[in-house]
């Protein structure tokens, strides 16, 4: 009986701890202390972990917002979201380029039409682009 028992203990103690380890987290140099947490200080969004902001360090959102994909590499994110979202019936139709960047169609597999989507050049939805880009060149004002 005190060979069960302290098996049991050990194994406890053992559950416990890693537990609490895997809570915590460890400490990485980031600027979190080690706690796993935001900037912010709280524990909802993206772990960060010493970089700034929630797209990463400064900088890579304009580079995202600066790609420009060419209609090849447009029509294979498509196709690859399109596998994601696991709907067997539909499938990428036509891709167009336009004067700012490509028209991007959804077919079933009987080619009856379900979507047509504008995208900007770096493969994000025009009218939201548009707005992105908008809101950057106001903030570079002030």
């Amino acid at each position: 009986m005190k060979k069960t028992t302290l098996i049991a203990a050990a194994l406890a103690t053992v559950f416990t701890t890693s537990s609490a380890f895997a809570w915590f987290g460890d400490d990485n140099g980031g600027n979190d202390g080690g706690k796993g947490r935001c900037i912010d200080g709280d524990r909802k969004g993206h772990f960060m972990k010493g970089e700034r902001g929630k797209h990463g360090k400064r900088g890579n959102f304009k580079e995202h917002m600066d790609r420009e994909f060419t209609a090849e590499e447009i029509r294979t994110l498509n196709e690859a979201r399109l596998i994601m979202q696991g709907n067997d019936n539909v499938q990428l139709g036509e891709v167009t380029a336009t004067d700012n960047g490509y028209k991007v169609t959804i077919v079933t597999k009987d080619n009856s039409l379900v979507k047509e989507m504008e995208l900007a050049k770096n493969g994000m939805p025009l009218e939201r682009y548009e707005a992105i880009k908008a809101r950057m060149e106001a903030r570079d004002k002030h």
